[in-house]
């Protein structure tokens, strides 16, 4: 086993593995690896393709060419190990993963410190029958995956396919403004269990709303599914929808790793983490990205996005190398500044500064979109100016939070009734 030239020994611990190479792992992996340290860093993946996931939905019409199309070629020159194979266990206890190779081999690595970024997953399982008849943006998952979807809208492009998209958020949104642009023959209907694009306010609402109704998509607010079937959606209420293909978007839920680990976890297998992103029941494993829910304030919302990916796993590349200096670093917290959301060839544009709130004015339209599609670049950017200079990514809002506020969450925490049992914690909201 070799690193930057030099050989280790198979048994002996790393200083930190990180497990994930999505977003945040990367970001935390190229981060941690400057110049001056000689931290002994190991990258666990299960692939070697860097999936971007917020262009997914492109993927439904099209093929996307990949901007890092491999893992391994992007840490070449960088000190950083990359080992591709599939977590199979954490043992968060002992600091060991449990790693079987894609030539079916079985690993087990040690590690002084962890960062644990696996990020998240389409949701298919809480609803009777999705996990076999609901397609999902995905790169795995055989038959129901992104291309799997592509491949079968582009089969059925001559036929009146109706199709029912899951989900009213961003990326139910970009997919079904996606599918009814590229097949307007098509009859595509979201359906929602609040109101179709109320992610950020009454006035990004309307906009998505009437960019959707102008492209022909049919909106049904208010309305749980209950069962996924062949031919049709059942809702809460007991309402039969019609289709012939079903896209689901309905919400996100991490892998099991760290709680079959034995971490503090959320009912979403997200770890709880304290103000420095430390897991609050094993401090020297640290969860950044979709994978953690910080128990402190951390400026903005903290939600599922690339953008909190990078920050958290900047965040905590820096609690990790700065360790040595014993400087503590101010509360995790961020600034949001922007987002946009592709809605067929146009979309809806605005500012969020500083909380992830609509602010000023909305941008409509093909610009819309453009921006969209910069600020997604700009995601790769980030990464490849990071891998040439580790520390460059800089973000607003980093000392939102006071460690006043982050004791007093805590101390709130434990008031309600959690007591010090960091398990008791699993089953928070």
């Amino acid at each position: 086993m070799t690193k930057g030239g030099c050989s280790y020994h198979p048994f002996e611990p790393y200083d930190v593995i990180v497990l994930g190479a999505g977003y945040a792992g990367l970001m935390a992996a190229l981060r941690m690896a400057r110049r001056k340290s000689d931290l002994r860093i190991a990258l666990v993946s299960a692939r070697d393709q860097f999936v971007e996931r917020v262009r997914l939905q492109e993927g439904i019409v099209a093929v996307v060419p990949a901007r890092i199309p491999s893992v391994a070629v992007f840490l070449r020159d960088n000190p950083v190990e990359f080992i591709c194979g599939t977590i199979l266990a954490l043992d968060a206890d002992r600091r060991r993963i449990h790693v079987a190779m894609a030539d079916g081999a079985k690993r087990q690595l040690s590690f002084r410190q962890a960062v644990y970024a696996l990020g998240s997953d389409i949701n298919v399982d809480d609803v009777q029958d999705a996990a076999e008849h609901a397609y999902r943006l995905a790169v795995e998952g055989g038959m129901r995956c992104v291309e799997a979807l592509r491949q079968k809208l582009i089969a059925n492009s001559d036929k009146p396919m109706r199709v029912v998209v899951v989900g009213g958020a961003e990326t139910g949104v970009e997919a079904a403004g996606e599918i009814k642009t590229k097949w307007p023959a098509m009859e595509v209907t979201m359906v929602t269990r609040g109101r179709c694009g109320d992610f950020r306010g009454p006035r990004v609402e309307k906009a998505v709303r009437v960019a959707l109704v102008k492209l022909g998509v049919r909106l049904v607010d208010n309305e749980s599914v209950a069962e996924v079937r062949s031919y049709e959606i059942i809702t809460a209420s007991g309402r039969s929808i019609a289709c012939d293909l079903c896209v689901w978007s309905g919400g996100l839920r991490s892998p099991p790793v760290a709680r079959d680990g034995g971490m503090a976890a959320d009912e979403k297998g997200r770890v709880l983490v304290d103000a420095n992103l430390r897991s609050i029941s094993h401090p020297h494993i640290l969860a950044v990205g979709d994978a953690a829910r910080p128990i402190a304030p951390t400026g903005a919302p903290y939600r599922q996005s690339a953008f909190t990916a990078l920050v958290s796993a900047a965040y905590a590349a820096d609690v990790i190398s700065t360790q040595r200096t014993q400087r503590i670093l101010p509360p995790f917290s961020f600034s949001t500044f922007g987002q946009g959301v592709a809605i067929g060839r146009g979309g809806v544009g605005f500012f969020s500064y500083p909380d992830d709130n609509q602010r000023w004015f909305i941008v409509k339209g093909p610009t819309a979109r453009h921006i969209r599609n910069l600020l997604v670049w700009l995601v790769c950017y980030v990464l490849k100016l990071e891998r040439r200079s580790p520390g460059f990514f800089f973000w607003l809002g980093r000392k939102r939070v006071s460690w006043r506020q982050a004791d007093d969450a805590f101390d709130r925490l434990h008031t309600d009734g959690a007591g010090d049992n960091p398990a008791s914690l699993a089953a928070g909201g």
